[in-house]
């Protein structure tokens, strides 16, 4: 599989897509998918290319917001168009993406090569926004292996506390003590409301909770009829995908 990721990568990189890779892969773990941002732009060029390159192609829907899933020869390519949080990413963000490639390291993990305090920040509030519980994620204890010694340093950066304010406004001081909680007791819970509250903060920080409880049960809808199931050809994708170009 490590072959068949980095081949993808290269192919990307060859042909001058753009795209940021949101949380590193271990090889040796199993992993669902490859999470990535990637402009409209540039995935309606990548649109054009896949099917004189790979062999199965096809898209479905994502549950949810302003993403979907790419199906190149197994391997799955969850493509968001921009940083987005929460489970169905209703809390999106136009602000400028650090894109960039990846770098294979031990010959196991697969990482995006952006500033430290890059990958910490989108890493972190990934599992605290978008999980239930952060020890849930499929990358939560590469995620603690990494940041166990360090998170004192990433969390007083310049880019998480940027973040922080993006994120929850006048309450980010609040947001960065649930978090610092987090850290503070061996990168677990103290409670399973914790994630909750961080989460609950974002929502209310942006003002969003009938977008937040639409968007959870309109994908609810979409997964119970079947509609997200369905795969769908790349002709058809483009036919019905606005574009921001």
């Amino acid at each position: 599989m490590i072959n068949k990721v980095n081949q993808l990568f290269n192919f990307l990189d060859d042909n001058c897509i753009k795209y940021l890779l949101l949380r590193p892969i271990d090889f040796e773990e199993n992993f669902e998918d490859v999470d990535l941002i990637m402009p409209y732009r540039d995935f309606n060029k990548l649109l054009d290319l896949v099917s004189k390159n790979f062999q199965n192609v096809f898209l479905k829907y994502s549950n949810a917001n302003g993403s979907i899933q790419l199906f190149l020869d197994n391997i799955l390519l969850d493509i968001k168009f921009d940083i987005c949080f929460l489970p169905r990413k209703s809390l999106i963000f136009k602000h400028d993406i650090p894109y960039g490639k990846v770098l294979i390291k031990e010959g196991r993990y697969l990482y995006p090569v952006v500033e430290d305090e890059v990958l910490f920040t989108f890493w972190t509030f990934h599992i605290f926004l978008d999980k239930k519980n952060p020890l849930k994620s499929s990358t939560y204890q590469m995620y603690k292996n990494l940041y166990f010694s360090s998170w004192e340093f990433f969390i007083t950066s310049d880019y998480f506390i940027k973040w922080t304010e993006f994120i929850f406004h006048k309450n980010n001081s609040r947001a960065i003590s649930y978090i610092n909680l987090f850290f503070k007791n061996d990168m677990m819970l103290l409670n399973k409301n914790d994630n909750k509250k961080i989460q609950n903060l974002a929502i209310i920080s942006n003002k969003i909770i009938l977008k937040f409880y639409f968007d959870k049960y309109y994908y609810k809808l979409l997964r119970i009829s079947g509609s997200l199931k369905r795969r769908r050809s790349i002709l058809e994708i483009k036919k019905k995908l606005v574009y921001e170009i």
